[in-house]
């Protein structure tokens, strides 16, 4: 007989009761921070010190199970969920950063007290005190302001894995999926090819006309019950340095989601008589294989590469993911083979 949802419903209820055991928290002290800045006045610009506080939480689950099962055809599914959260809780310093993944404006990593780790940091847009968008009344730009402030959280609402394995008789096919859901990512390379004038959207930009930023004037006005809205009308120029580009928020997209088909391998096992008239008892296993690697990925993201590494993890830290700037995603792959045991 055919078993369809009967395994896969107890294996189900046995991995969820497993499943709530793992959530994790611990607390960390005395971290060797390395190459963090402090003020030039101090004569020490990069340090490493044993300092810093933090505290992680995180949960994982995991959902395994045979959708059909038979002698000769078995279909096999895994779901795998996991969130991690972090929160610095002790510095010698209000704040520092790293200053290698200082690659796209003023956004950098940062490490905060309050902060996540993974904490994304730059110049936010000058306001007035209701919380709208200073102009400029010289130019009718935005203005940029000068603290570095909390913008994003490069760890995502949540991690998934799905994996899946059909069988049937001497023949294989195993797929595994990767994706994120509410990830944050800096596509630094849109911003530079915007800056340059070499991307569709600024094409678009400077053929659109004129454009009224949203927001009030900065001229004395911007607290009173009656600030001065904006309605200064401004016009992209024929070249790139001329196109205005924003400010870090521009350029961090939130809410990303993805999923990569990572790996799908076909595989078909030799008889065993078959390996023994053909080989004499040479060879007692035989398998023929292909297998594709990183053929595909859905994704809301506008970027090249919605996983983001300008900085690999040899940077140390939280490394570099969620920065896509000039990062290149990784190539899809053919290969083939032939396993043998003697």
């Amino acid at each position: 007989s055919i078993e369809i949802g009967k395994v896969s419903v107890d294996a189900i209820v046995k991995e969820t009761a497993v499943a709530s055991n793992f959530v994790r928290s611990s607390h960390c002290a005395d971290q060797i921070v390395k190459d963090f800045r402090m003020s030039y006045a101090s004569g020490f610009v990069l340090n490493t010190r044993n300092i810093g506080d933090f505290k992680t939480c995180g949960w994982e689950a995991h959902i395994d199970g045979d959708i059909i099962r038979t002698k000769d055809l078995l279909w096999n599914v895994g779901v795998n969920l996991s969130h991690t959260g972090s929160e610095v809780t002790d510095l010698p310093v209000p704040a520092f950063y790293d200053a290698y993944s200082w690659n796209s404006g003023n956004i950098r990593n940062g490490t905060a007290i309050g902060e996540p780790l993974t904490v994304i940091i730059g110049n936010d847009y000058q306001r007035n005190d209701a919380g709208q968008v200073l102009i400029d009344p010289t130019t009718g730009l935005p203005l940029a302001g000068t603290d570095l402030v909390a913008l994003g959280d490069r760890e995502p609402d949540l991690r998934l894995g799905i994996n899946t394995r059909i069988r049937y008789k001497g023949w294989n096919i195993t797929a595994m999926l990767a994706g994120k859901l509410g990830a944050t990512v800096i596509n630094g390379t849109k911003r530079y090819m915007f800056s340059n004038g070499s991307s569709w959207e600024s094409v678009t930009a400077r053929e659109a006309g004129p454009v009224i930023f949203n927001g009030v004037l900065k001229d004395g006005n911007e607290n009173t019950d009656n600030p001065t809205v904006n309605d200064i009308a401004v016009t992209s120029g024929l070249t790139g340095a001329t196109l205005y580009t924003g400010i870090d928020p521009d350029w961090i997209e939130k809410d990303v989601h993805y999923i990569r088909l990572q790996e799908v391998r076909l595989a078909y096992t030799i008889p065993q008589h078959a390996l023994r008239n053909f080989t004499h008892g040479l060879v007692s296993y035989a398998t023929l294989f292909v297998t594709g690697n990183d053929l595909f990925t859905i994704t809301n993201y506008s970027g090249i590469d919605a996983v983001g590494n300008t900085l690999s993890a040899s940077a140390g830290g939280v490394g570099g993911e969620g920065y896509d700037t000039w990062a290149l995603p990784s190539p899809r792959g053919f290969t083939c083979g032939l396993s043998l045991t003697f």
